[in-house]
Formats: C-alpha cells, sequence, structure tokens
C-alpha cells in the first residue's frame, strides 16, 4: 500500500513540474514588476514601445509551433497592466487595413514566424501560426502594400501540418 501511495505522489511532483516547465503569463498577476516578469520566462522575443502610455509591451511566443504569442504590458513604471495571448482571431481581424503599419502589426500580434515577399503583386505577408479556435493548425497571412499598409488578412491551413514528410503529416 504504501509503495502506491509513494507512486501517487511521484506521479503528482511529475505533473506539477511539467506545468512549471510551460508556464505562461495566462496567470500572470497585474501589477507584478518587469523583474518579476522576466526572471519568470526570461528574455522577451520582442520589445515594443507604447507611446500612449508611456509603457511598454514585452512578447513573448510559446510552443513548439510557434502558435501561441504572449504579451505582457507594463506601464510607465514597470509593473504588469495586462498579458493577452494574441495568436487569436479576433486580434487579426481587429488589424486596420489601409492604416495599420508593419510596426503597428507586430506591436498588434508579434513577430512573423515568416515573411513571404511576392514581387509580381508587390505584396509582402507576415505569416503566423496560430490554433484556430483552439483546434486547428492554422496559418494567418497579413498582406501589406508597397507603402507597408495591411491591404488584407486570410487564413488557411498551416502547410507544416499537412501531407506526407511534414510535422503533422503520414510519414
Amino acid at each position: 500500500m504504501a509503495a502506491r501511495e509513494d507512486q501517487r505522489h511521484a506521479a503528482a511532483a511529475l505533473a506539477i513540474l511539467l506545468c512549471a516547465a510551460c508556464a505562461t503569463p495566462e496567470g500572470l498577476r497585474a501589477g507584478a514588476s518587469e523583474a518579476d516578469v522576466r526572471s519568470r520566462f526570461g528574455r522577451p522575443d520582442a520589445e515594443y514601445a507604447l507611446p500612449d502610455t508611456g509603457g511598454k509591451r514585452l512578447e513573448y511566443v510559446f510552443g513548439p509551433y510557434a502558435q501561441r504569442d504572449w504579451m505582457i504590458d507594463l506601464d510607465r513604471n514597470g509593473r504588469v497592466v495586462a498579458s493577452d495571448q494574441v495568436r487569436t482571431m479576433e486580434h487579426f481581424f481587429a488589424l486596420r487595413t489601409g492604416q495599420d503599419d508593419q510596426a503597428q502589426v507586430r506591436r498588434t500580434v508579434g513577430t512573423p514566424f515568416q515573411i513571404e515577399r511576392y514581387t509580381l503583386s508587390g505584396l509582402t505577408a507576415f505569416l503566423y501560426p496560430y490554433r484556430e479556435s483552439g483546434a486547428w493548425d492554422s496559418m494567418m497571412a497579413v498582406y501589406f502594400d508597397a507603402s507597408g499598409h495591411v491591404v488584407r488578412v486570410e487564413n488557411g491551413p498551416d502547410p507544416r501540418f499537412l501531407g506526407p514528410g511534414r510535422v503533422g503529416g503520414d510519414k
């Protein structure tokens, strides 16, 4: 009986360790310091100035396929005021065509996974992997014109998960 109890305790301890290893800013409390954030999640993937508030935004990309991207907003005193997972349909479709430029798109939905240039059309696309509705491995494309402004946003399946030899495909 004691051996079974020890096994349950070991399994519970392992589960706690695994959860800690994949921690995300989801439970990050408002008011935490920038030092707290950095000690918990490490160096951010990118930093953005927030001119309206005098603060800054820290970007952290999570997951093996870069499908989750958290933005943590700090006020001018370096305290957390918000954290949000931004690779969602709502965030992508909030981008404003004809108004938002590449810098604004990066501040809103983060660093693109890949950048494609289409010489015939003159468009550039920022590609973002994400989990559509939490279920489908998708890729969002944000297209820019020659002036660097959003002209359209469209999604489709993430090609890394399609066909033989792909991440999620048959071998």
